[in-house]
């Protein structure tokens, strides 16, 4: 439904001055767009149904409540061809706010600021775990005599877990209210997460150091932060992740030639397994694995001055979904089109090479090939077995590898006749295979499918690579090129 079909017979806030004005309600549909047409909003104050009316055609089902009975019965007529909303005729704030997998809540209530402190109390009990909680408020720059929703609000804000997104509707001094004209922005926009805090920490002369903790790694693009012109100017970059996986590393492995690219004399160096073993007492060698025979790199250090700008160092905005190697690179000063080609590479020697080919040809000649892997996490939420994320997945896979009926090398968690995966056309089992060689023999497939791990993901700039989707939304996991199921 187009926005100017949303606001059909839905008038002004000069017109009634109790409702939002139509910009306040263009801006949220421009804001919401399509992106919450899944999901369930709870609106505290229903008044005559207007608001509620845009809400409806936003979110898939609207929940809103109100205590005025000729308040309802309007809202209800003027909603009357619309099926998604439950009227409620409850009072939010002597009973129990005990509503379920709740997405958002448009807050437009008593604006006393003991009544909106106790809305914004009751909204974000209900944010499930690691999860998100959108809240829209009207009134923000109320002339309001008895303090309410920017005192609250504000008070808020000074919670890391509580964050202002934007504001909308009418500016500051606007007349749209007829008793005295806005002192602040109409209405704002913001969230509350329920995820767990990081740590962000330094890296200087070799020590770690906590640098406090934070909803989310990085800086918003905002900020307008960078990476020091001095630190460029020496022209010697080290590169470090601080996560410890194989995809971890993989999908930044682009960075090295991005960075030579751009700045054409300088060095680049990886963090050695020493290094890292000593900083944060982790024995692996990812790091080997990952930029083994990458021309791109100038040698790995086992001690370091200076600071160094690590994974915790990158630019984010409101789009959720950016691979994490292009957020760092933007910190470190480059535009969008020095950056695009991030999909994770890898660099084989001679002797990988023709080890690997020759057990294409010794299993499949010259015919096409597949791979297939099912990691541990198949069929999983939060670590543990889900039956309905199973069948999800398990479907999903298997009419997959129907349509691409050929010859696959694989690799599996568990026998593939005990995960009911016994049916393809299975060549060998990579289980025992140095990763490396595995890593080609995938590369040369003409397509790869599994479950989201990071193996698959480095495998995305030589093959068609399909991934189960386990993360909503992925996030800087993301890999550009891989189709997400």
């Amino acid at each position: 439904m187009v926005k100017e079909n949303i606001l059909e017979r839905i008038p002004d806030k000069r017109q009634e001055r109790n409702t939002t004005s139509l910009k306040f309600k263009e801006d949220l549909i421009s804001f919401l767009g399509d992106n919450y047409k899944n999901k369930i909003c709870l609106e505290i104050g229903t008044h005559k149904g207007y608001s509620t009316r845009v809400l409806s055609t936003l979110f898939k089902k609207v929940i809103t409540c109100e205590t005025n009975t000729e308040y309802i019965n309007f809202a209800k007529n003027l909603n009357s061809d619309r099926k998604n909303i439950d009227f409620l005729e409850k009072d939010v704030y002597n009973t129990k706010w005990d509503f379920t997998d709740i997405d958002a809540v448009f807050i437009d209530c008593n604006h006393h600021i003991d009544y909106v402190m106790k809305d914004i109390y009751n909204a974000i009990s209900l944010c499930k775990e690691n999860e998100e909680l959108l809240l829209i408020f009207d009134d923000y720059g109320l002339d309001n005599p008895w303090e309410g929703v920017k005192e609250s609000v504000d008070k808020f804000l000074k919670d890391i877990r509580f964050n202002l997104v934007r504001f909308i509707g009418e500016h500051k001094g606007s007349d749209c209210n007829p008793r005295a004209n806005l002192l602040d922005e109409e209405g704002v926009i913001c969230t509350y997460s329920k995820k767990s805090l990081q740590k962000f920490i330094r890296i200087f002369d070799g020590n770690l150091y906590e640098a406090g903790e934070v909803l989310k790694l990085g800086f918003e693009e905002s900020e307008g932060l960078r990476i020091p012109d001095d630190y460029l100017e020496t022209q010697e970059f080290i590169i470090l992740r601080t996560a410890w996986g194989i995809g971890d590393w993989g999908i930044i492995s682009a960075m090295p030639r991005l960075l030579k690219e751009k700045y054409p004399n300088c060095k680049v160096y990886i963090t050695s397994k020493k290094f890292v073993k000593n900083l944060f007492g982790i024995d692996l060698n990812i790091m080997n694995l990952i930029f083994e025979n990458n021309p791109y790199i100038d040698g790995f250090k086992d001690e370091i001055d200076g600071e160094i700008f690590h994974d915790h160092y990158r630019i984010y905005n409101n789009d959720t979904d950016i691979p994490l190697v292009e957020q760092m690179l933007k910190f470190w000063q480059f535009e969008e089109d020095e950056y695009k080609d991030s999909q994770p590479e890898l660099y084989w020697s001679d002797g990988e090479k023709k080890l690997g080919d020759d057990i294409i040809k010794q299993y499949v000649g010259d015919n096409e090939f597949g791979a297939l892997l099912i990691s541990n996490r198949f069929g999983t939420q939060y670590g543990k077995f889900d039956e309905v994320s199973y069948k999800n997945d398990f479907n999903k896979m298997k009419k997959l590898l129907e349509e691409n009926n050929i010859p696959y090398f694989y690799w599996s968690y568990s026998p593939l006749d005990e995960i009911r995966f016994d049916f393809i056309n299975k060549i060998l089992d990579m289980r025992n295979m140095n990763l490396r060689i595995q890593l080609y023999i995938k590369s040369k497939a003409k397509i790869n499918i599994s479950n989201q791990c990071g193996t698959n993901q480095l495998i995305s700039r030589y093959s068609t690579c399909y991934e189960i989707q386990r993360q909503f939304p992925i996030g800087h996991n993301l890999v550009r090129g891989e189709f997400y199921l």
